[in-house]
């Protein structure tokens, strides 16, 4: 947010409430004494408006969706980096080791696609190792 839509206020509290305010500013992360006033005043404003009959519940509900599912598509980002990776290494090692014809590389992918669509994603190693996908 620009400064331009900010205003100065002062503030006096006492001691204690401040200390409480710098702890709970430190270990919910937030990055400021003003970041911490801000969201505690919008919070306040729009517990009230519900108490009031407001709108204002679905609101304060679409942001915190709006979090959580920020939060998770990162971590869903990061897993399949991960998960990527992995695979790019095993590819590698695999075509090393074996030299496929485009033929057998497009029926071990039509393959793939039929068993994960049949199975949901849910093939383990040790059933293909032992064909049972291939049989059905």
């Amino acid at each position: 947010m620009d400064s331009e839509d900010k205003q100065r206020v002062s503030l006096y509290l006492d001691k204690k409430t401040v200390k409480t305010v710098d702890t709970f500013i430190k270990k919910h992360g937030f990055h400021s004494r003003n970041e911490f006033f801000e969201k505690a005043a919008e919070n306040l404003i729009a517990d009230e408006a519900i108490k009031a009959g407001g709108d204002v519940m679905s609101e304060k509900l679409a942001k915190a969706v709006e979090n959580v599912s920020e939060d998770n598509a990162k971590a869903i980002s990061k897993g399949m980096f991960r998960y990527a990776v992995q695979l790019e290494m095993l590819m590698r090692v695999i075509a090393k080791a074996n030299h496929f014809t485009d033929d057998e590389l497009e029926d071990m992918r039509r393959e793939a696609i039929n068993n994960v669509r049949r199975t949901r994603g849910r093939i383990k190693l040790e059933d293909i190792a032992k064909g049972w996908y291939n049989e059905e």
